[in-house]
């Protein structure tokens, strides 16, 4: 459920609108969802950008008001925790993705394995065994953070980042994603799935969207 903790004023066409208290995986998918709701509802509103406790909003100050914009936000967010708002189909996509979950693509998987005092085998059933939730998207395009990630398998991301491959798998924290393209990353390896998960000149650029499932099904090289 969405609380309103406070809004700010960022502008004369612009405001942020805070939720909850602290950052969490449901709180940022249920603010992104509400944000594709938002998007299409709203007469005069320019942009919604969903962050993880907050939402950006930018107002057409010709078509509507500071006042109104945040009073729609408020009945909408009413609705939104009703149930009246139509999301929840969402919820029944499944995306299934191979992962290859080896050393020879996963650096930290023996580690891992080690440091939760398991086999590397336990921790490949563990992880591939929950279904996850796309929570919110970002850091770079087709960055998609899942949400639902068994406690027996959390672990802080590494202190310093450092390159990692097109597909590498990672953890942290309570959180699990795949890194679409060749990047920095401070995150634990522990597969790479061979799916290409974001291209320009698809349509559309990445599979992932807020609130579907994923699920990981381990292959063999």
């Amino acid at each position: 459920m969405l609380e309103i903790s406070h809004i700010e004023r960022q502008s004369e066409t612009a405001l942020s609108v805070y939720f909850g208290e602290a950052k969490c995986a449901e709180l940022a998918m249920e603010i992104a969802l509400l944000a594709e709701e938002l998007r299409g509802g709203i007469e005069g509103l320019v942009e919604v950008i969903p962050c993880s406790r907050s939402l950006f909003i930018e107002f057409h100050i010709l078509e509507t008001t500071y006042d109104e914009v945040v009073n729609m936000i408020g009945e909408r967010v009413l609705k939104f925790n009703s149930g009246e708002v139509a999301l929840m189909g969402w919820s029944k996509e499944l995306l299934e993705l191979p992962v290859y979950y080896h050393p020879e693509v996963a650096p930290d998987l023996v580690w891992l394995a080690k440091e939760k005092g398991m086999s590397v085998d336990e921790v490949i059933r563990i992880h591939s065994e929950t279904s996850y939730r796309v929570s919110s998207l970002g850091f770079a395009p087709g960055f998609a953070y899942l949400s639902g990630m068994d406690e027996r398998l959390a672990i802080p991301r590494h202190d310093s980042p450092r390159q990692v491959a097109k597909g590498s798998l990672g953890i942290a924290d309570l959180q699990t994603a795949i890194y679409p393209q060749e990047s920095p990353g401070g995150w634990v390896i522990i597969g790479n799935c061979p799916v290409t998960l974001f291209d320009v000149d698809r349509d559309p650029m990445t599979p992932f969207k807020i609130g579907i499932k994923i699920r990981f099904r381990p292959v063999t090289r």
